[in-house]
């Protein structure tokens, strides 16, 4: 899982990296204007806060 804004940096040249390994990851954000642009948008998002449900499926359905 990847925090969106890692303290004004953003997480994004992670996800190039885990994506590049076909490793799979969520992307977590508290913004409501997080739009990760064409080269992630088939990533999922969750939106903080999130509750523990949520967690799992997002986990669930991006490892199965």
């Amino acid at each position: 899982m990847l925090d969106v804004n890692l303290n004004g940096t953003k997480s994004y040249a992670v996800a190039e990296r885990l994506a590049a390994c076909g490793i799979p990851f969520i992307f977590s954000t508290g913004y409501s204007d997080h739009a990760p642009g064409d080269t992630f948008a088939d990533r999922p998002v969750l939106k903080k806060p999130f509750q523990y449900p949520e967690l799992a499926s997002a986990l669930s359905r991006l490892l199965s």
